[in-house]
């Protein structure tokens, strides 16, 4: 498969986990929803794993960089949703949306990837859909000048989404993927449970199947969307796989309008058709 179609694969799962993620913060909080999340899509993704005879030998090697992933990970994913409270939101979003940008930079730059002008070109082109396609210009325009609470916060948490796409693909380079993908979710489920003990947060009091089947879709799309960007980072350059899961605000806004009616503004449309034309014209300069 191609490596910008698995890139485009990780936007399509990180997509979807992030819209059952928010349903099931509504209803049992960020924390647990974060924990259950990851305790589900870890266990289901080593059976998974074990069941198709992929097992990773877990290296000590691999350990300190999974802990990294994870620390800057989970760090990135809490000051985003403080972003996303602290609002606006019209800005937030596609502040966040830029954060495969910064992934193509620290890559280009600390891991020594040449990319053509024309290649160039298609990824700013697309990087420019993205942004349009994730957010309301007329709301954008309409908040500025006044005080914006979270926009540090999403600089911040751009910077740790892009910081760890490239150490990502990093990693990936000097270890196998998949015992990083395994090794890092396992990380991150230690951090979030501390996280848990720490606060002394109560056990939710919704504990429907409607409930855990959103953790469980969270959990399953979050883990497959990882895997997906590492085996891109493996087989190509990890820039033209970044660009190509930097698709993930948008889909969420697809989501949006077959379940809850919402409708595009003009400008989405157009971000919607430049993001195509880019990711195409990068395919076709790859």
């Amino acid at each position: 498969m191609s490596p910008l179609l698995l890139g485009v694969g990780a936007a399509l799962g990180w997509g979807v986990g992030d819209y059952a993620g928010a349903l099931s913060s509504r209803r049992i909080g960020v924390l647990w929803t974060s924990l259950g999340m990851q305790v589900i899509g870890t266990l289901l993704y080593a059976v998974a794993l074990a069941a198709v005879g992929q097992f990773p030998v877990v290296t000590s090697a691999a350990v300190p960089w999974a802990i990294a992933l994870a620390v800057v990970g989970a760090g990135a994913l809490f000051l985003f949703y403080k972003a996303l409270a602290l609002g606006p939101i019209a800005v937030v979003s596609p502040v966040a949306a830029s954060y495969a940008a910064v992934t193509v930079i620290l890559v280009v730059v600390f891991l020594g990837e040449r990319l053509s002008l024309g290649q160039m070109l298609a990824i700013a082109v697309t990087f420019v859909g993205i942004v349009l396609a994730s957010s309301d210009v007329r709301r954008v325009l309409h908040t500025l000048g006044r005080p914006l609470p979270g926009i540090r916060l999403a600089f911040l948490a751009t910077l740790g989404f892009g910081m760890y796409g490239a150490m990502l693909a990093a990693a990936a380079r000097e270890h196998d993927g998949l015992e990083l993908v395994l090794i890092a979710r396992v990380a991150s489920a230690v951090l979030l449970a501390a996280a848990v003990l720490a606060t002394r947060s109560a056990l939710p009091s919704d504990r429907r199947p409607a409930t855990l089947l959103l953790v469980i879709i969270v959990g399953v799309f979050d883990t497959a969307a990882n895997v997906s960007y590492v085996l891109g980072v493996e087989a190509w350059f990890a820039s033209i796989v970044a660009t190509g899961s930097g698709l993930y605000p948008v889909v969420p806004v697809f989501l949006a309008i077959a379940f809850l009616g919402e409708r595009l503004v003009a400008n989405q449309y157009l971000g919607i058709v430049i993001t195509l034309a880019g990711l195409v014209a990068l395919g076709l300069g790859t």
